[in-house]
């Protein structure tokens, strides 16, 4: 990843501490959730960054695609009208829109909601005893598994289907595959997703769905903030993410 970057646009590889060190003109690239601090100091210091974490589309048991979005975790901007040629390359199908019963609520990790401040546990009762306010519906627990595991067995797909009436969630990227898959998402903090969900827990008996047009339009927008790792090196992933 680091030589792809590196190559890619003009940079070099140094230490969290040594990084600090430069004026905060220095644009910084982060991999990962595990540099939330990072983050945070962009954010605090103004500083440029593009952070560089698993891609929204097109990924399978291996890794080709991978989000670099600047000055923020998820690509959380308005809409941007785009082709479908990326789109095309991800071998995406939407399902139409089906109905359910229970809630799957589906928490981020530990390393995803230390960036906001937020407890997984303390997350996951909060938003329990909030939804319990406006529904009665039965409510299901998914706690993220190491991605292997989460792909070979019980996968968001099969999980979904299990007469899921709604995702809910705070930044995960479950709410992408939930809106592909035909189920309502609530999305309670910044997510890539929250363009097409719901973002109000109070409207969770009244829930709003995309039509196809604008769950196509979203999916275009969201191919442009993904590369692979040639896309990285030859320069095509920062010619799209500056221009």
């Amino acid at each position: 990843m680091a030589g792809a970057v590196t190559s890619g646009h003009p940079s070099h590889l140094v230490s969290y501490h040594e990084a600090m060190q430069y004026p905060t003109t220095n644009p910084w690239h982060i991999r990962g959730m595990k540099f939330t601090a990072g983050v945070n100091d962009c954010w605090r210091d103004g500083r440029t960054f593009y952070y560089i974490d698993n891609g929204y589309l097109g990924n399978g048991q291996a890794k080709t695609y991978f989000r670099i979005i600047k000055n923020h975790v998820h690509d959380i901007r308005a809409i941007i009208e785009r082709p479908r040629d990326r789109l095309s390359r991800c071998s995406i199908r939407l399902k139409p829109k089906s109905s359910g019963s229970k809630i799957l609520i589906a928490p981020p990790s530990q390393k995803s909601l230390s960036l906001w401040g937020m407890d997984p546990e303390v997350w996951v009762a909060e938003t329990v005893a909030h939804l319990r306010q406006h529904t009665d519906r039965p409510i299901e627990i998914r706690l993220k598994r190491p991605r292997a595991e989460r792909l070979a067995e019980n996968t968001m797909e099969e999980a979904l289907s299990d007469d899921v009436y709604c995702l809910v969630t705070y930044n995960s990227v479950s709410a992408v595959e939930a809106v592909m898959l035909g189920k309502p998402a609530i999305t309670l903090g910044p997510n890539a997703a929250a363009v097409v969900s719901n973002t109000q827990i109070s409207d969770v008996e009244k829930l709003s769905f995309p039509d196809d047009d604008l769950r196509e339009a979203w999916l275009r927008h969201l191919s442009y903030s993904q590369f692979t790792f040639t896309e990285m090196s030859d320069g095509t992933a920062w010619r799209i993410l500056n221009s």
